[in-house]
């Protein structure tokens, strides 16, 4: 099975280290690291998968699926020539995330040729 590279938009790297960060404060580094993992679990489902997940809009011309995670949402472009996909936003559904509508008020623009990887 031929498979994606997952890779993190600056925003989405800024929003999981946020969001670990703010776990780390509030209940400890077993339970942030615990949180960070299953994100990241989770994204192996993009790699053979990648659209298997809703579209819930639309980015630069290109459709933005919604792979709920926990209580986050993760937002990603699919690049099927490059087979990478892209993860642009992690948002916490407390935060305003709408999950069948996504809208990229602050979504910071992508950097040509810049790749951005995470790992456990």
């Amino acid at each position: 099975m031929n498979r994606y590279e997952v890779e993190f938009s600056p925003r989405a790297l800024s929003s999981l280290r946020e969001t670990t960060h703010y776990i780390l404060q509030d209940s400890g580094a077993g339970r942030a690291s615990d949180w960070l993992t299953r994100i990241m679990r989770n994204t192996d489902t993009l790699k053979t998968h990648p659209r298997a997940f809703r579209i819930v809009g639309a980015y630069e011309g290109e459709d933005v699926h919604a792979r709920v995670v926990m209580s986050h949402v993760l937002y990603y472009l699919v690049d099927d020539a490059a087979r990478v996909v892209t993860v642009i936003d992690v948002v916490h559904a407390a935060h305003g995330a709408e999950r069948d509508r996504y809208e990229p008020l602050c979504v910071r623009e992508r950097e040509p040729g810049e790749r951005h990887t995470v790992s456990v």
